[in-house]
């Protein structure tokens, strides 16, 4: 799997702009066959003269038409893996054919076919991510950012994605008991109307699922016991108070839990598309196999980490070279405060010494030596074991206090590009010593600390 750079800083990806970006139309559903049929209308577009609209790779594509529907553009299309493995970058060439052109509105129709994969004996061993759309025979699941069932409009100079639109989609689906988009309440039946006036990714789920609700938290094919969402409904209240109390920043509204199945032997994840976390996993019993056991911890690190990413992906978007780095890093960071706090030091102790032992003989690049995601090397290493750790020993260096007051700056600080000018400029702010700076810089951001096993 590739992770996509992307995000600038926004509350919404669209409050730049007086009015967001807004999806209209209908969505047409096969479970059975693997099938999507989209006639949709994106309006509201920014002027942008360098662009790309995203769209799957497996989703062809029968027009771009004008607003009014009365004549079919033409269209060229590029693919870019830095900005996106799973879809062809769209644009309309302008008169000249030299330019792009973007107009206010496009209506878009396409379809396409996906493998259904319920037979794990034929499934491939790891053939399953983030970003698929994924048909197991009884689910459809698919994120919204990176997987582009929908138009996703880019902005190429800016490295500005807008994933969360506004919407007014009806659903329909002749073999689905139950449907969920996000920033919507799950319908049970074969259609819906679905409507937000917020932007939000549209996380899309469908099929055979069972609609569960506690405590203002929706559970999608779950399988938990009253007595489960309840506790696992306090686990999480907790968690976004934490959040809530140390970054001085409210937390959104309540998530939506949804487990499914990958089409693949061996994976198995969560992932947020929020207000939505997604567990998938070979789970005989749903998220009760997850929740096995109240006095369990094993679980809560990974639900912490997911939550983390209301703030580091929702509340603010990263966007430049560094802006993976970031949005994983410090969501793991605070997760593992929460950890250390929450649930025990003796876990925070085991995750930490973990990563050390990830760490140990690799060669890596200072933040600060960066200039595009390849640098990363090892993407999952760096961003989640190396940033976080380092993130670990600059606490110690430069204080509890002041790590969580850079971290609301660099949540809350208005830039275009969340670089690395970025990044030393808000902590700079919180030290307010230039000579303290430097040696700051010197030793954490522009060389490899070494790792050792005290915390």
């Amino acid at each position: 799997m590739k992770f996509i750079l992307f995000f600038i800083f926004v509350l919404s990806s669209t409050a730049v702009f007086a009015e967001p970006l807004r999806l209209s139309g209908t969505l047409i559903l096969s479970i059975e066959k693997g099938t999507i049929e989209a006639e949709l209308k994106l309006s509201n577009i920014p002027k942008i003269k360098n662009y790309y609209i995203f769209i799957n790779s497996g989703l062809n594509i029968e027009y771009f038409r004008d607003k009014d529907d009365s004549f079919n553009y033409a269209y060229r299309k590029k693919y870019n893996d830095e900005y996106s493995y799973e879809s062809f970058g769209y644009y309309l060439p302008d008169n000249s054919g030299k330019e792009k052109f973007l107009p206010a509105s496009l209506n878009f129709k396409y379809t396409g076919k996906f493998p259904v994969i319920s037979d794990m004996d034929k499934a491939s061993e790891h053939g399953d991510w983030k970003g698929n759309i994924a048909f197991n025979g009884k689910t459809l699941r698919s994120d919204g950012m990176q997987a582009s069932w929908y138009p996703v409009l880019y902005d190429i100079d800016k490295d500005v994605r807008f994933d969360s639109v506004a919407y007014d989609i009806e659903i329909k689906c002749a073999d689905c008991k139950s449907i969920y988009l996000n920033g919507s309440s799950p319908v049970t039946g074969r259609a819906g109307k679905f409507k937000s006036e917020k932007p939000v990714e549209l996380m899309l789920f469908a099929g055979d699922f069972e609609i569960e609700k506690s405590n203002g938290s929706y559970f999608l094919n779950a399988g938990l016991s009253n007595k489960q969402m309840v506790y696992f409904g306090n686990v999480i209240s907790s968690f976004e108070k934490f959040y809530q109390n140390k970054l001085n920043l409210p937390y959104g509204e309540d998530v939506v839990f949804i487990h499914t199945t990958p089409i693949s032997k061996n994976n198995s994840w969560l992932f947020v598309a929020y207000p939505s976390i997604i567990n998938v996993g070979h789970f005989e019993s749903g998220l009760s196999d997850l929740i096995d056991d109240e006095k369990s911890n094993w679980f809560k690190p990974f639900i912490a980490h997911e939550l983390a990413h209301y703030y580091f992906g929702t509340y603010r978007k990263f966007n430049s070279e560094l802006g993976d780095m970031l949005s994983e890093s410090f969501s793991e960071y605070i997760s593992l405060k929460l950890v250390k706090e929450l649930i025990g030091e003796d876990v925070f102790n085991s995750i930490v010494d973990s990563k050390h032992k990830e760490l140990t003989n690799t060669k890596l690049i200072p933040f600060s030596g960066i200039k595009s995601s390849s640098d990363y090397g090892d993407r999952n290493l760096y961003v989640y074991a190396y940033a976080p750790t380092n993130w670990i020993k600059l606490e110690h260096a430069i204080g509890e206090e002041n790590m969580w007051r850079w971290i609301n700056k660099l949540l809350t600080v208005e830039s275009e590009f969340t670089d690395y000018d970025f990044l030393i400029k808000t902590l700079g702010d919180v030290l307010n010593d230039k000579a303290l700076l430097e040696v700051i810089e010197s030793r954490y951001f522009s060389a490899v600390i070494p790792f050792e096993s005290n915390h």
